[in-house]
């Protein structure tokens, strides 16, 4: 059997799409592929310049309820960073444009840095000095 060969996107559902797209690329730096409207919200796709990987945004109409990640389903969606600097970077510019955030945390991994978009759904920059060998 064939395995994947990567992650092509993630799809994020928000309550106000417009707001949203807005959000993710003016904080975020992610270049807007596409967006529809519907006449219950629409779609946005949204791609990663470094990378190409994408990240997509749905409003349906009707949904409920706020993020929780203690419900089954997504716990946070994480963005790589290329170094333990580029995460202090976010610091200071999440400070700069009012984004809650948790400040740098360092693991024995790498060093992340949490906070939330608009709709409260948990976010991460990532850098990931690496992983230990496996047995």
């Amino acid at each position: 059997m064939p395995p994947p060969s990567g992650l092509h996107h993630a799809a994020l559902t928000v309550t106000d799409l417009a707001a949203s797209a807005t959000w993710y690329l003016e904080v975020l730096g992610l270049e807007q592929v596409f967006q529809e409207v519907t006449d219950t919200g629409g779609r946005a796709v949204l791609r990663i310049p470094a990378s190409g990987q994408m990240v997509g945004l749905v409003q349906h109409g009707g949904g409920e309820g706020d993020f929780d990640p203690h419900r089954t389903g997504l716990d946070h969606l994480a963005f790589s960073v290329g170094s333990r600097e580029e995460v202090e970077w976010w610091v200071g510019w999440f400070d700069e444009r009012g984004v809650t955030h948790s400040g740098l945390n360092e693991t024995p991994f790498g060093a992340m840095l949490n906070f939330k978009d608009p709709d409260d759904i948990a976010l991460t920059m990532h850098w990931e000095r690496g992983f230990p060998a496996g047995p």
